[in-house]
């Protein structure tokens, strides 16, 4: 009912930092399914962006009889585009590119990773796979599931957090 009206919500919430839950009066433009769900609102009166609030995070909810506009040009799906999975992390976005093996190939073709991916078939039968998003946690959550088929090759910081849990033993890929 808060997303069809739009209405504002007050939920109690406790971030990952917060040590205790705390009312927030939010005002919600949508819903991101993913390994986590969550709840892709402003902060009413807050003057700042928008923001993700876990749904496993919110111990209550009331929907509250004030309507509010929503953010002219937020599109949704240009929202969630900004993530590898559906956690954003602005400090992260930037250009991410993965190089699989020419051993993975035939499976990861099946893989859409990102829904702006841009695939290159290299010369070898291996396959680069890039895109723009952030979430570095959930790509390294993912990545171990394709043990060392997967190379990271951008950014740096994605790079090292994977190496040293790249594995060969893995008996299937994803």
């Amino acid at each position: 009912a808060a997303l069809k009206g739009p209405f504002r919500l007050s939920i109690c919430y406790r971030g990952a930092t917060d040590p205790e839950y705390r009312e927030r009066l939010v005002e919600p433009h949508g819903v991101l399914l993913g390994m986590r769900r969550y709840l892709v609102a402003k902060e009413a009166g807050g003057g700042g962006g928008m923001r993700q609030f876990r749904l496993d995070r919110i111990s209550a909810a009331r929907l509250e009889a004030m309507s509010f506009a929503r953010e002219p040009g937020f599109d949704l799906a240009n929202h969630a585009a900004r993530a590898f999975g559906s956690f954003h992390d602005e400090r992260e976005y930037d250009e991410v590119v993965w190089r699989i093996r020419p051993s993975a190939a035939e499976v990861a073709r099946a893989f859409v990773f990102h829904p702006r991916q841009e695939v290159t078939e290299d010369a070898d039968g291996g396959l680069t796979v890039s895109f723009r998003a952030s979430g570095h946690l959930e790509m390294a959550w993912h990545l171990y599931q394709w043990g060392d088929a997967v190379e990271v090759l951008a950014p740096d910081s994605l790079r090292e957090l994977v190496r040293t849990h790249r594995r060969a033993d893995f008996p299937a890929l994803p």
